[in-house]
């Protein structure tokens, strides 16, 4: 080979090299990482306790402030809605030294609520941000 050929050549290859060395450091068209489709939480709740700030027998239903919230919650009281009262078999002041027992349970009627009772309520719906639920399936009034 003539000397030219050889120079020629060696440009050539040398060219190559730093057209593959240059291509593998630029950056590549790259999709950006889709963001992440967090689904919304739905929160679905079932049940409440709080306290009963007023009773209409007249319509059934109890206005009830639950524990840690500002406004109170319309407890509408169907035909099917179980109504109990529990009541600790002693004295709460002075328990007992076992330390397993049953409450006693004694239905009652919307006429035994009052103002100030203590209760649990359990719902056939979900009542997360409802101001006024009536798929109630029981009411506890707590000891």
């Amino acid at each position: 080979m003539k000397k030219n050929q050889i120079i020629i050549l060696v440009v050539v290859v040398v060219l190559i090299l730093v057209g593959i060395i240059v291509w593998t450091m630029m950056p590549k068209g790259q999709v950006p990482p889709q963001e992440k489709v967090t689904p919304e939480k739905v929160e679905e709740v079932f049940s409440l306790s709080g306290v009963v700030s007023s009773v209409d027998v007249a319509n059934n239903f109890l206005m009830v402030k639950p524990t840690g919230k500002e406004n109170n919650v319309k407890v509408i009281i169907s035909d099917t809605t179980k109504l109990i009262k529990l009541e600790l078999p002693f004295d709460p002041a002075h328990p007992p030294a076992e330390a397993t027992f049953t409450p006693k349970q004694t239905e009652i009627t919307i006429s035994g609520f009052k103002a100030g009772d203590s209760v649990f309520v359990k719902t056939t719906e979900n009542i997360a941000g409802k101001t006024t639920f009536d798929n109630v399936d029981f009411i506890h009034i707590l000891p």
